[in-house]
């Protein structure tokens, strides 16, 4: 689809994942240069000396195929993915001429402000419809901005502030490479169009490196593109084949791989593709650079490309050789056999939700007294009814899964902006639809429950918990003798310090908690 020039002046206010604190440091300052249209390949095979001076690596857009994420490998998509890492699911954004993006989901301007409410932010897009039916709301924080009037404009107003201000961040959109390939296609006018973006960002790169020298600032520069292109003709994009989703991240930093160990993806579809990083990745990398929303990574459905990545960033099962993730937005529709002590894990956002408890490596529910865990490999069948207000617990093997999040006494999920922690005792009924690469996680009391592995909590091994000693003071109707004594040891996840439990709240109805001698491995 060729791009349409809309605008839209509305400002919006900002809502949902705002809160970051950390300041980052006044040295570190960062270049996104977005070049639209550009096709992977032909940086390799055109003489292109800029794109040499930096690391590249092949990437993907258009989310997952077949996917609750996957996009149009269109201009507007890819760009709002590009600028807040986070899919159409999530932002909003389904083809070229639909906006603003979802609030709930901050753009990279709106996060960079919110760490530091004084640092100079700038976009100049030669196609104004990033700036203004994407992110309206954000045009107001930045010190300036431009849209059309052609790559040279662009170019001079970022070489300008490069030499006379002082930018924090520096969004730059050149659009000739994706003109040039709806007017011509594959040729010369394409690959002219390419050779021209290079000797651009060879500019742009000189002027960075001349701040670096001469006003000791370290520079991040990522360079990106929104989609590939039509395999055949080259005038086209927009659909889910290899050519349209192969994109690529170039940057002035060596790039870490370290994201595979969570981010290998068992889908071989597109020659492996899925195995590279996606656009979602520069979002994460621009906050790890800049040292702020350390909090907010466990949103955005990217990993960072510089530095490490913390293992509690993700919580996972192994199904087969598989690592699964949970996928909340499952559908509802057909059944999921479930036996007497079975239960389906729905994630409730209406503030109905029960605790989940962790010991040790293991995460379990307490359901009806009884120590249940995670059972994968429950078997597509019969129904289960589903609100609005609930979600099942879906574990998706194809890295679509999303990310848990462990806060001082529950284990939740972030759904369309809400937090929803999980509740054990859904209501058998209606059906949930699976694919051969999803499981739904039944919470098994019959000792078949498989483990949940959590790696670290803030860095903490978890095995270094107090352990507290719940006992049952009053039965409960239905399930237990009167007067029974059920001994259950769970752990306080509300910690800051071995010795110290913090926050602690007893969430099972009828038990009383009562401290024994605190336990270490």
């Amino acid at each position: 689809m060729i791009k349409k020039i809309l605008n839209q002046g509305c400002l919006i206010i900002l809502v949902g994942l705002t809160a970051i604190s950390k300041t980052f440091a006044d040295n570190k300052k960062v270049l996104l240069v977005g070049i639209d249209g550009v096709q992977f390949e032909h940086i390799h095979r055109l003489p292109t000396p800029n794109f040499d001076r930096l690391t590249i690596t092949k990437a993907y857009a258009g989310g997952i195929k077949g996917r609750f994420n996957q996009q149009n490998t269109s201009s507007g998509p890819g760009w709002s993915t590009i600028l807040t890492g986070v899919w159409v699911n999530k932002h909003g954004i389904k083809s070229n001429d639909t906006g603003p993006a979802n609030r709930d989901w901050p753009s990279i301007f709106r996060l960079i402000h919110n760490a530091n409410n004084d640092a100079e932010l700038y976009s100049f897009s030669t196609w104004g419809t990033i700036n203004t039916l994407y992110f309206p709301y954000d045009m107001p924080l930045l010190a300036a901005r431009s849209e059309g009037g052609g790559d040279d404009k662009s170019l001079n107003l970022t070489l300008d502030v490069l030499r006379n201000n002082s930018p924090d961040f520096i969004f730059i959109h050149l659009d000739e490479p994706d003109g040039a390939g709806h007017s011509h296609g594959w040729g010369v006018e394409y690959d002219q169009s390419i050779i021209d973006s290079d000797r651009r960002l060879g500019m742009l790169l000189d002027e960075v490196e001349q701040r670096e020298k001469v006003l000791n600032e370290e520079w991040l520069v990522l360079v990106t593109t929104d989609h590939g292109r039509n395999a055949i003709t080259g005038n086209g994009h927009g659909s889910q084949t290899r050519s349209e989703k192969t994109v690529f991240i170039a940057s002035n930093k060596e790039l870490s791989q370290a994201y595979q160990q969570f981010a290998s993806i068992p889908n071989q579809d597109f020659d492996g593709l899925y195995n590279t990083p996606a656009q979602t990745f520069i979002v994460p990398t621009i906050l790890q650079y800049l040292g702020i929303g350390s909090d907010l990574l466990g949103y955005l459905d990217g990993f960072p490309l510089l530095g490490p990545i913390e293992p509690h960033q993700r919580m996972y099962a192994t199904i087969g050789s598989a690592r699964c993730g949970f996928e909340w937005d499952a559908d509802a529709g057909t059944p999921i056999a479930l036996e007497r002590s079975e239960h389906i894990a729905k994630f409730d956002c209406g503030g109905n939700s029960d605790p989940l408890l962790v010991k040790g490596n293991y995460v379990y529910a307490n359901i009806y007294g009884s120590s249940c865990g995670l059972q994968w490999n429950a078997k597509a069948g019969t129904p289960m009814t589903v609100d609005g207000n609930e979600h099942v617990a879906k574990f998706d093997c194809s890295q679509a899964g999303d990310a848990m999040t462990i806060s001082s006494d529950f284990i939740y999920s972030t759904i369309d902006s809400s937090e929803c922690g999980l509740e054990w005792d859904a209501q058998k009924g209606t059906p949930v639809t699976l694919t051969s690469e999803e499981h739904v996680a039944k919470f098994d009391c019959s000792g078949s429950a498989d483990p949940l592995y959590l790696k670290t909590f803030n860095n903490v091994s978890m095995n270094g918990l107090e352990i507290f000693q719940a006992r049952l003071s009053s039965p409960l109707t239905g399930h237990f003798p009167d007067n029974k004594d059920l001994k259950k040891e769970s752990v306080c996840a509300g910690f800051q310090k071995f010795d110290k439990c913090l926050n602690f709240r007893c969430l099972i109805s009828g038990f009383r908690v009562e401290k024994r001698d605190a336990q270490f491995e």
